[in-house]
């Protein structure tokens, strides 16, 4: 999940400058900018270079298949939460292939096991359910164990918290039993959410504080997602040097899964303008997109989408308040000043918009879903993804 907006302000109001591709395509579109993925995935290779940590895809944030083959050059596999997302990075992604859930059933097991090469269990319940069947079928499958380390370091929302009260995820350390240990190769502690380099330093100095006994008997380690190294500002250096102390304090292999780090600021949801008319003295807009169809974290976080060449409220000389299409009331995406006044057609442009958008969104109201686009490093744009009606009522009977 995102963090609200304070802590990306920098990218916020950024220049983007023309995007040729994207003028007279068909919206709405979700687009993915190839230059701004390679400049993610630069960045995730310098970890790997410098750490010798491997970096997953957690697809839970995107999964967006046609840009794999760039995404693999790097990369060195998916990790995923169910399994038409592990299956999905078996597929079109290849390399290692994790999955983790809260709890797995019999039929996603027996499903899983051709096809992954870690498996992490929440429960230590699960873990002696399904641990004789999948050693029998898989015994090279790595077992991992996620364990919620109870430090709290995700500040915006609970909702998003895994070490929050009554949290479902993960053992304790006190389940870290003998018995335990001898069952699995890894430990997993996904905790961060889109968290600054000194969250990720605060957990790992945790983890090496609460829990030295127990990696010192354990071969490889997962830092989860949640390191947040792409953002503006972050300071990679001392990531860098946080993993590299871990990793050769504890003489193990290290896994990093990260999601939105990895497609930061890399896609636009890409929009024209409906209708323009006034109520309550506001100036109104209804665009051909939907917070709660297309964008649905501007209202679960909630937070406050970047738009290309949009101000704040009374920043620019015209300010509007954005709505979506479908017959929600809450369905607003913010309140944005421009320069020029809108008009009826105009095409607009927020960005940072290829995580968690493709792998949330809905048909609600029978809104068509979006395009999926690439805009290549030329300029050129090229759709690969068009929905229709079949889409929608494909998945209603």
């Amino acid at each position: 999940m995102r963090r609200k907006m304070d802590f990306k302000e920098q990218a916020a109001n950024k220049i983007i400058g023309e995007i040729k591709g994207l003028k007279s395509i068909q919206t709405p579109a979700y687009v993915c900018d190839l230059a701004a993925l390679r400049r993610n995935l630069s960045i995730a290779q310098e970890i790997k270079a410098r750490t010798g940590a491997k970096i997953m895809l957690a697809t839970k944030a995107f999964s967006q298949f046609s840009v794999f083959p760039y995404m693999k050059e790097v990369l060195d596999g998916t990790t995923a939460s169910g399994l038409y997302e592990a299956r999905l990075g078996h597929e079109h992604f290849g390399g290692e292939v994790h999955a983790y859930s809260p709890a797995f059933d019999e039929r996603e097991i027996e499903a899983l096991l051709p096809i992954i090469t870690h498996l992490y269990f929440n429960s230590v319940s699960q873990m002696y359910r399904f641990l004789p069947r999948v050693k029998t079928a898989r015994p090279g499958i790595k077992i991992g164990l996620r364990v919620n380390p109870q430090i709290s370091l995700v500040k915006n929302s609970a909702l998003y918290d895994p070490s929050a009260p009554n949290s479902r995820f993960g053992v304790k350390k006190a389940d870290l039993t003998d018995e335990i240990m001898a069952q699995i190769d890894i430990l997993h502690f996904h905790n961060l959410c889109e968290n600054p380099v000194e969250d990720s330093e605060a957990l790992i100095g945790h983890l090496t504080q609460n829990f030295g006994p127990y990696l010192e008997r354990i071969a490889h380690v997962n830092l989860g997602g949640g390191h947040y190294f792409t953002a503006p500002g972050y300071d990679l250096e001392r990531f860098v040097t946080a993993l590299k102390c871990f990793k050769e304090r504890f003489a193990c292999e290290l896994t990093l899964e990260p999601g939105g780090a990895l497609v930061y600021d890399a896609g636009y949801l890409v929009t024209r303008v409906l209708d323009i008319f006034e109520a309550d003295n506001e100036n109104m807009a209804v665009l051909d997109t939907s917070a709660s169809a297309h964008m649905p974290d501007v209202l679960e976080v909630p937070y406050r989408p970047s738009l290309r060449g949009g101000g704040i409220a009374g920043e620019k000389p015209h300010t509007y308040r954005l709505g979506g299409r479908t017959c929600m009331t809450g369905d607003v995406i913010g309140v944005y000043s421009f320069d020029e006044p809108l008009a009826i057609g105009d095409m607009l442009i927020f960005t940072d918009m290829a995580q968690y958008t493709m792998v949330k969104n809905t048909n609600f109201n029978g809104v068509p879903l979006p395009d999926i686009g690439i805009l290549h490093e030329s300029g050129r744009y090229e759709m690969v993804r068009k929905f229709g009606y079949e889409d929608f009522a494909g998945r209603l009977s």
